[in-house]
Order: structure tokens, then C-alpha cells, then sequence
């Protein structure tokens, strides 16, 4: 990556997801400042710690601080931006961190999981809204990454004019599973195969954990040395391979991988080609010219960006999404809505912006009790920051 410059970054969120990205960050070359915020500042000055003696040992040495921060005080996100003044701004909070439910006995645990992952956007939209709006209304005019659940959220927050750089993960999780499939049967390196995916969050399920069913639309090719190979090497059978990962918190070190790739972007002088989940607010994932300007669409030939935008609109659905309101409104499809029903009591057919904390605090206040008359102490997993 030609030209690279020093960033200093704000990391927002030191939990299980947010720790696996500090030890990431704390460790890459380039990376000047970490700033590292969250509500329980002493877990994260210990992890801080963790992270910067383990740098050193591999020869990098950050600047580092850690913050008290509660994302929910517009006033202290706007005097901390101030203060930290950071390049980028990389955000992990969540309300409730999507893993908890495989806390519970399996029938528990089986009975909440009928509802799809967008039934649980409340937690992770109202957090995030209330930071971006707030580092907006400070004049903060960095970048702002987003990882708990971007394809909807950053969508949200474009309808309503807060729309966030783009996500971290997800689709770009997929990528690496085909580009190393394919050059294994094409009998090349991995670094000789490149790979065009236009796909929601909703894929995963499909790539990943074999769902059953049709997968929700996507657009999938890949190159070899610049020669169209997609049909050689079968594509749509290699991205729907079994490649059984870890459970639970594991993901969370292909998600800090995920980061670093496009954060090594962000810093460079040039656009690099990356992909990545709602850029500006867009649905879903593309792949995007990522620089220290920002990102952008990545031109893609043969799919023009409306049809690209369309693919991931409908993918909507396959997350239990029926539609996205130009207010920002989100519509849940009504099997999730019965789902949250009749297992925890909690109604939520339709979840509008300015409702999205009340909602959320409803949501994880249900949820708890839920686990709580399972037998499951919810306590030993930190479910404020993801």
C-alpha cells in the first residue's frame, strides 16, 4: 500500500469485539495514537494494558489513552472528539452483544433464535444513532466506522442525514472464504485470485452456519490474474461450501481482520480496492475504493450501482426486514415480530429512530428475565459493549 500515513483512531467500545480489535490496532504498523473509550473505563484500562505490553514484545509502540465514555452523553462524545481529535472513529457498542443467547439452555435458546438478526436492531441502532449523532453536532468531520450490525443500522442513520463512512466486516468476512477456495482449485496462490461480492449481512448465514432455504440475492465473480474464472472454479458452490468456524466470540478475530484490511486502506494516499458493509448509508455490502479521503463505490462491470443497491434492498428480508421507510422507520417482517411475541412478551412490529432507545432498553430489560427464569446469570457476560 503506496503512501500510508499515521492515524490516530478513537475505538469506542472495549468488549469482546472491541478488545480483539485493540490488540489488532495496538499491533499495526502506522497506527500512532489509540484513544480507547468506554462506560467501564477500568476493564479498559486493563485490557489497554494487555495490549500494549503484547505490541511491544512484536515492536510496536502506539501512543495509547483510555477514556471514561457513555456513548448516551452527547455532551462528553463532543468533548471527548474534541480532546482526542482522532482521524477515525471506530465504534463496537452495542446494547447487547449478539452472542448472549447461546448462554441459554438449548430449548431457550432455540425458541428466541426463530427470530432472525434483525429483529435485535434496536440494540444495536440506539447506541450507535446517539454517537453519531453526537459526534455530528460537534462538528467532528473525521471518519466514522461502524461495527454493530451496519447494513441496517448505517442505513437507518442515512435516512435520517447521519449516515456513517460504512461498516466493518460482515460481507468482507465472505470474500477471503471463496478467494482461498477458488485458488485451491485453480492451483494458485491466494493473492493471484481477487473477488467481486455485492451481498447483505443476511449471506453469512448461507456461507457460514449452512442455512437451510434459498440465500437472499448477491452478486458474486472471481478473477484470476484478471481472467473471469467464476464459472471455472463453480463459485456459487464454493461460497456455499461447509467452512465450519468457532462459535460465539471467536468470530470476533475475523471481524478485527476485516478492520485492519480496511483501516490499512483508509490510511493509503490511493484508493486501494476493499470491500465493505453500507458505505454512506447504502444497504448491505460492495465492494469500495477505500483512501485516506473515504471510501466509495467500487465500479463494477456488468452490474450497474442501482442493480448492486437492489440485491442488498432485498436482502433485506432474509434478516427479517420487510422494508426500510424513507424516514428511517424500519418494518420487521411479521414471523420475527411473532417470534419476540411470544417468547419474551416484547411487541415490535415497527421501530422508528427516536424510539430506538426505549425500544432497546425494553428489548434487553425482557431478555434478561427471559434468562433469568431459564437459570442463565447474564452478569458474567458483559452485554453492554459488543
Amino acid at each position: 500500500m503506496g503512501g500510508a500515513v499515521n492515524t490516530s483512531i478513537l475505538l469506542v467500545g472495549c468488549g469482546n469485539l472491541g478488545g480483539v480489535l485493540l490488540d489488532a490496532l495496538a499491533r499495526e504498523p502506522g497506527i500512532r495514537r489509540l484513544v480507547v473509550a468506554d462506560r467501564n473505563v477500568d476493564g479498559a484500562r486493563q485490557r489497554a494494558h494487555l495490549a500494549r505490553v503484547s505490541a511491544l514484545t512484536l515492536g510496536v509502540a502506539p501512543a495509547m489513552d483510555v477514556e471514561a465514555l457513555d456513548v448516551m452523553d452527547a455532551s462528553a462524545v463532543a468533548s471527548l472528539a474534541g480532546r482526542a481529535r482522532p482521524d477515525i472513529v471506530l465504534t463496537t457498542v452495542t446494547f447487547q452483544t449478539w452472542w448472549l443467547t447461546s448462554l441459554l439452555p438449548p430449548r431457550e435458546a432455540a425458541a428466541i433464535e426463530e427470530a432472525r438478526f434483525g429483529a435485535w436492531l434496536p440494540v444495536h441502532l440506539a447506541p450507535t444513532l446517539a454517537l453519531v449523532r453526537a459526534l455530528r453536532d460537534a462538528d467532528y468531520r473525521g471518519l466514522i466506522l461502524t461495527a454493530p450490525y451496519p447494513d441496517v443500522v448505517n442505513c437507518v442513520l442515512g435516512r435520517v442525514g447521519l449516515a456513517p463512512t460504512c461498516g466493518i466486516g460482515n460481507l468482507d468476512e465472505i470474500e477471503p472464504k471463496v478467494r482461498v477456495l477458488a485458488a485451491e482449485r485453480l492451483g494458485v496462490e491466494a493473492q493471484d485470485v481477487s473477488v467481486t461480492l455485492v451481498a447483505h449481512h443476511a449471506l453469512e448465514r448461507y456461507v457460514y452456519a449452512g442455512a437451510e432455504g434459498e440465500p437472499p440475492p448477491h452478486f458474486l465473480r472471481v478473477e484470476c490474474r484478471g481472467r473471469d474464472v467464476t464459472s471455472e472454479v463453480c463459485a456459487r458452490d464454493l461460497l456455499f461450501a461447509p467452512w465450519s468456524l468457532p462459535p460465539t466470540p471467536a468470530w470476533h478475530g475475523l471481524t478485527a481482520a476485516s478492520a485492519v484490511r480496511l483501516l490499512r486502506a483508509l490510511r493509503s494516499e490511493t484508493p486501494v480496492r476493499v470491500h465493505a458493509p453500507a458505505p454512506h448509508g447504502l444497504p448491505g455490502g460492495y465492494p469500495v475504493l477505500a483512501s485516506r479521503g473515504g471510501v466509495r463505490l467500487a465500479p463494477i462491470d456488468g452490474l450497474s450501482q442501482d442493480e448492486a443497491i437492489r440485491i442488498n434492498e432485498e436482502s433485506h428480508k432474509w434478516d427479517g426486514i420487510e422494508r426500510i421507510d424513507p424516514d428511517g422507520t424500519v418494518v420487521f417482517s411479521a414471523r420475527d415480530v411473532d417470534v419476540l411475541r411470544r417468547v419474551l412478551g416484547y411487541d415490535g412490529a415497527r421501530l422508528a429512530p427516536a424510539d430506538a432507545d426505549p425500544r432497546a432498553r425494553e428489548l434487553v430489560s425482557r431478555f434478561r428475565e427471559y434468562a433469568r427464569r431459564a437459570g442463565v446469570d447474564l452478569d458474567r457476560a458483559r452485554g453492554w459493549s459488543g
